[in-house]
């Protein structure tokens, strides 16, 4: 009974440590987030238990870190799900690197290594909370949202791309919905710090879309 209440001791920690860093993510709009963080929290946790103790009579060797140490390796086919690239922009890299994070959290948990669990979650929440602001001030790149209107797509569009291409704009997210007679455009777009809202708007302006809006 005493060893089943450490197991669930271990997950449980290995759980909410794990939702500490998803809630982070959550708080910034990641598709990894809370659950995501949690579950494998949860899961690195419960193979380092399995390898530490389910496999102990089995063969002549025992290795238990073998079952463990195939998180490691498998982490990253998860993490590369969430890295996505936006033109020349890279998004998903730090949500990458806290599911990595996280599973060597569960792992610590895993093996009751709760000290080593708890300082690496908080070190982690204080790097991911505290330097976010920080890397606001030394970025030279910020977001902006465009919504306008087209009046001959294929024309305006090429314009729009060469406009882009030549301020080094990138393009992050760019729907188009057309009703017959002029088309909108809604898009998300990377640009330097030396362009604002005004400008931009401005510079649409004059490659021919109607009715920009600029906004951060």
């Amino acid at each position: 009974m005493d060893w089943n209440i450490d197991v669930i001791a271990r997950l449980l920690a290995a759980t909410l440590l794990g939702a500490l860093i998803g809630w982070e993510r959550e708080t910034m709009n990641r598709s990894a987030g809370l659950r995501t963080h949690m579950l494998v929290s949860l899961g690195s946790a419960l193979f380092t238990i399995l390898s530490l103790t389910a496999f102990r009579e089995i063969g002549k060797v025992n290795d238990p870190a073998r079952l463990a140490a195939q998180v490691v390796s498998g982490i990253g086919f998860l993490g590369a799900g969430t890295i996505l690239k936006h033109g020349a922009t890279v998004r998903g890299l730090t949500s990458a690197a806290t599911m990595w994070v996280v599973a060597a959290i569960g792992m610590a948990a895993g093996a009751a290594c709760y000290v080593g669990a708890l300082a690496t979650t908080l070190i982690s929440l204080i790097t991911l909370i505290t330097l976010r602001s920080v890397e606001h001030e030394i970025s030279v790149h910020h977001y902006l949202h465009i919504e306008a209107e087209l009046a001959q797509r294929t024309q305006q569009l090429n314009a729009l791309d060469k406009l882009f291409n030549d301020l080094n704009i990138s393009t992050l997210q760019l729907d188009l919905h057309s009703d017959g007679t002029t088309t909108k455009v809604n898009a998300t777009v990377y640009v330097p710090d030396n362009i604002t809202p005004l400008n931009l708007m401005q510079m649409l302006e004059g490659i021919g879309l109607h009715n920009a809006e600029v906004s951060s």
